[in-house]
């Protein structure tokens, strides 16, 4: 099976017409909320660049020295994205959110959710572009050198996820049915791969949504399960475990590195080529790319081409996810626990069922249509080979 091909399903086959219109009441207005936020983003991104307003920050602190205007460019950019979207966070988790009886979060748990979002952004942005703006300010080939680090930074960042900045927002525990605990484990033994343990996360202090994911690379791999999710069927669990050791299995991690290697290289050309361009530098007010005042610029850079790739990585994504799905299926050699799963996930947490030509191109996975189309191949093709 070619799983970078698209397996078209008709929606309609497998879902009720009130349950696609009903998923369909509830994405429309988050996509016009993030196309707002975006345009939103954009607009004051541009206004920036355009009037210098970076530099004009950082000559508020009265000080020349290149650290110190960069972090204050850094802290007020920081500031400034989330002012900028605070109303639609605030309509989405309070307004849209609740009347779709999602969200379980309080006024008290979202304003903190915010305070550490944005000390842990202030952190990362600020280390980050320090080390940039020094790899720029002494080496002409700080293009290689800054990939080089943000590379490495954001692999140390998926290592110190689930051990330092997850625990920051959620609590985990091990999971106490021992039963569960055992068959989950049991799963990942089955394919050669060693988890640490399985623990819980308190999803349920923001939202009734569910899900389960593996966190953490190498000794510090762990199973998470939604605390929402311990309501289902042990096989739906199961089933849902099964799709996250096909992407281990698949080497699907290792491959996404790979992607991120190139991309992150294809965001450093690009912002090479720009810092080179006069009519780009004096848009920016910024006689060089040395000038801490360019960094909006370099944000723009990166939001552009990233966009771009980004259509790209949903494509391979996409067959990463149809692969995955192959994989639990056959992991479980389950395939009604497989369809229950998939149909329960898309209802319960309303994900599109008949999403447009747009949302599916830019879409990480594939409709669940075409999830459960693709079960239904894989039972066909796996009875014909025993049928031989």
């Amino acid at each position: 099976m070619n799983t970078y091909k698209r397996i078209k399903a008709d929606p309609a086959r497998y879902f009720a017409a009130d349950e696609v219109q009903k998923a369909k009441d509830y994405q429309r207005p988050l996509t016009v909320a993030r196309g707002i936020s975006l345009a939103l983003n954009a607009a004051f991104l541009i206004v920036v660049i355009s009037t210098g307003a970076a530099d004009k920050v950082a000559d508020a602190v009265g000080s020349d020295a290149w650290v110190v205007r960069l972090i204050v460019i850094v802290v007020a950019l920081t500031v400034a994205g989330l002012v900028i979207d605070l109303p639609i966070s605030v309509w989405t988790t309070f307004v849209h959110e609740r009347k779709w009886e999602f969200s379980t979060e309080t006024p008290k748990g979202f304003v903190a959710d915010l305070f550490k979002s944005l000390v842990l952004g202030i952190i990362i942005q600020g280390v980050l572009f320090m080390a940039l703006w020094w790899l720029i300010r002494t080496t002409d080939l700080w293009w290689i050198y800054g990939w080089a680090v943000f590379f490495a930074f954001s692999v140390l960042l998926a290592f110190l996820l689930p051990i330092v900045i997850m625990p920051i927002f959620n609590k985990f525990t091990p999971l106490e049915d021992e039963q569960l605990s055992a068959r989950l484990r049991g799963l990942a033994g089955g394919v050669g791969m060693h988890v640490s343990g399985v623990q819980v996360m308190d999803a349920s202090k923001r939202t009734r949504k569910d899900n389960a994911f593996f966190a953490g690379l190498g000794k510090s791999r762990r199973v998470v399960i939604f605390d929402n999710l311990l309501s289902q069927p042990a096989a739906v669990i199961a089933s849902i475990v099964a799709h996250e050791l096909g992407h281990w299995r698949r080497r699907h991690i290792t491959k996404g590195v790979i992607m991120g290697t190139i991309t992150s290289l294809t965001l450093f050309v690009a912002l090479w080529f720009v810092s080179t361009w006069e009519v780009a530098l004096d848009w920016a007010g910024v006689g060089d790319i040395r000038d801490p005042g360019a960094l909006p610029l370099v944000l723009a850079v990166f939001s552009i081409v990233s966009s771009v790739i980004s259509l790209l990585q949903a494509w391979i994504s996409r067959a990463h996810e149809r692969q995955a799905d192959i994989d639990a299926l056959e992991i479980t050699n389950d395939r009604e626990a497989f369809a229950e799963t998939h149909r329960g996930l898309s209802t319960r947490n309303l994900i599109d069922l008949a999403p447009s030509w747009w949302s599916y191109i830019r879409a990480s996975h594939p409709p669940p249509a075409e999830r459960l189309r693709l079960a239904e191949v894989w039972s066909e093709s796996a009875k014909s080979t025993v049928d031989r």
